[in-house]
């Protein structure tokens, strides 16, 4: 005969639970019904949340989650948060702190708790709620009202003077606990009254006989000799000087001090010394080919692992040489391939050219700016500004002196011609439809430029910049010949067409004829100033979507004589006296 197995049914975990809640809410039910004046029964679990719980004196028993939110969101109120700072008071912006009751995560609490029999009778339980703050935020905040109650400590450190060591001992000051704000405030917010911020003492962690002893035991051996690392591909000598640059002995907030190796500062200090084994990374970088842009892929290489540990105890050591093995870790490209890719440069958006005479001082001057704005890239939501890209023009970059516009004259001075870079780029910027920031024309008008749509630059007082309002990247590349300079733009297109509109040009104005008697000056021909107006017209799908207005009046340029002005001529013809 066939035995019949009986086994028990599995139940879930999240099922029992569920049961046992029953079954303890059933008991606080049944005796409700003993212990409830007329006997009456009363369900401890109608809603989300059971009877008798609590938060910020709000009853949440019997609520949905929905109307248990609803119900806390009233109590955060966002106004003024009225505190005391020391002796103090004044008041805080919630949202500038970034204090907040964060309801969703308050309501789980209160969903997972089951007061019991006797909490019930006595009026519930209260739930704590979750509030949440930036405590670096509300600490400077509380740091401007502690005015003459607090007294900064001195922070203890250890720093060099060359090969020098010198101590900074600790001195105790008063002040707000940096590491108790937060917890203060997270308890003592929506509980009506001000939040009490006591000032304390501030003892600093790290002792004035901790500061001697490293000084003793780490700064002074760590300068006295070089340090070889030893590496698979050969040993390199740090210099004693390098050493000092990198070793830190700063404390934190606390005043603790924690040795520690800058590396970044070790290889600035010792760049020759590393190159001897390192392999650098290569960046991802855009090239042309063809009229389109490719992502040229970046390459990783390798550097010293100069990790603290080993380091650290080498320089307490004080045999000689001071030797310590060490690897080599990736050294990781800043710019990846999958960054760049990411960008949406694929395609030309723009692209404009201006002409100038050949064989002038300028041609150098423009052939350098160039050359150094070649590759710039502008990330979507960026602003570029061409002054802070290309830096100062100088001779010691290889600018040369060439005529530019200075106090109304024609001057020469390092740099002079490049605005015929800006006034490229401008277009180009222009007719790609990008956002303009920052640009002006020149106070005269020079016919190898279209009028108006023009920009000048002045290094570092008058800049040219403009915005990348557009979701995906923007790739500038240039080329110069003997007589012209072309920028173009990569990215991709927005618009199906970019075109400038002209008014007439207005209140013409003749120049006049100037005669200097200057070492420095430059002859012309002078050109009659006026002023214009010019639209930008964006066009999508056939169609105008956008028009942006631009002015400018040009000052008529003198006509500028080098030399003394002749003679004036009597009715006679002949030369009339001077004074």
């Amino acid at each position: 005969m066939a035995t019949e197995l009986r086994t028990r049914p599995v139940v879930p975990p999240v099922v029992r639970r569920a049961r046992v809640r029953r079954r303890r809410r059933l008991v606080v039910a049944v005796a409700l019904l003993v212990v409830a004046p007329g006997g009456a029964a009363v369900s401890t679990y109608a809603g989300d949340v059971d009877r008798g719980v609590h938060v910020l004196g709000a009853d949440l028993g019997g609520l949905s989650r929905a109307d248990a939110e609803a119900k806390l969101r009233a109590k955060d109120t966002r106004g003024p948060v009225d505190v005391r700072v020391g002796t103090e008071r004044t008041t805080i912006d919630p949202a500038a702190v970034g204090l907040r009751l964060d309801v969703e995560a308050t309501v789980d609490r209160a969903v997972r708790v089951t007061p019991g029999p006797f909490e019930w009778l006595h009026g519930g339980r209260e739930v704590e709620p979750v509030v949440h703050v930036d405590a670096e935020r509300l600490f400077d905040a509380l740091m401007v009202h502690l005015g003459p109650q607090g007294d900064a400590p001195v922070l203890p450190a250890v720093r060099f003077d060359k090969l020098r060591p010198v101590p900074v001992h600790p001195v105790s000051g008063r002040g707000l606990d940096r590491r108790a704000v937060a917890g203060i405030a997270e308890r003592g917010w929506l509980r009506g009254g001000p939040i009490g911020f006591p000032v304390v003492d501030l003892v600093p962690r790290t002792s004035r006989e901790e500061v001697d002893r490293l000084v003793a035991e780490l700064a002074t051996p760590a300068v006295a000799a070089p340090l070889v690392l030893v590496t698979p591909r050969g040993e390199v000598t740090v210099p004693a000087t390098a050493i000092a640059a990198a070793l830190r002995m700063e404390s934190d907030a606390d005043g603790r001090i924690e040795p520690t190796i800058d590396a970044a500062a070790l290889r600035r200090a010792a760049p020759a010394v590393f190159a001897k084994v390192e392999i650098p990374a290569t960046d991802a970088a855009f090239r042309i080919v063809d009229g389109r842009p490719v992502v040229q892929p970046q390459t990783d290489g390798q550097q010293v692992d100069l990790a603290p540990g080993p380091i650290l105890a080498a320089l307490r050591g004080t045999a000689t040489p001071r030797r310590v093995e060490v690897g080599f870790v990736p050294a990781t490209a800043k710019t990846t391939t999958a960054e760049l890719a990411k960008l949406g440069v694929a395609e030309r958006v723009s692209t404009f050219t201006t002409k100038f005479a050949p064989g002038q001082p300028r041609v150098v001057n423009i052939r350098i700016m160039a050359e150094e704005l070649r590759g710039a890239l502008v990330r979507p939501g960026e602003t570029f500004s061409l002054n802070e890209h290309v830096g100062e023009r100088s001779r010691a970059k290889g600018y040369v002196d060439a005529p530019g516009i200075e106090n109304g004259k024609i001057k020469n001075s390092p740099g002079g011609g490049v605005s015929q870079v800006a006034t490229t780029l401008f277009n180009a910027a222009y007719y790609a439809g990008l956002e303009d920031v920052e640009h002006r024309p020149h106070s005269y008008y020079f016919d190898r430029y279209p009028a108006v749509i023009e920009a000048t630059v002045v290094y570092p007082s008058l800049d040219l910049r403009f915005r990348n309002d557009g979701g995906t990247g923007i790739l500038v590349d240039t080329a110069t010949t003997d007589s012209s300079i072309t920028v173009t733009l990569y990215g991709t297109r927005r618009f199906d067409e970019i075109t400038t509109q002209y008014g007439p040009r207005t209140k013409v104005v003749q120049p006049k004829t100037e005669y200097l008697q200057e070492e420095d000056c430059n002859p012309t021909d002078g050109e009659p100033g006026f002023q214009q107006e010019a639209f930008r017209v964006f066009k999508k799908d056939g169609k105008e979507v956008r028009r942006q207005r631009f002015f400018w009046r040009y000052d008529p340029e003198p006509h500028f004589v080098c030399g003394p002005p002749p003679p004036t001529l009597s009715p006679a013809g002949e030369p009339m006296p001077v004074g």
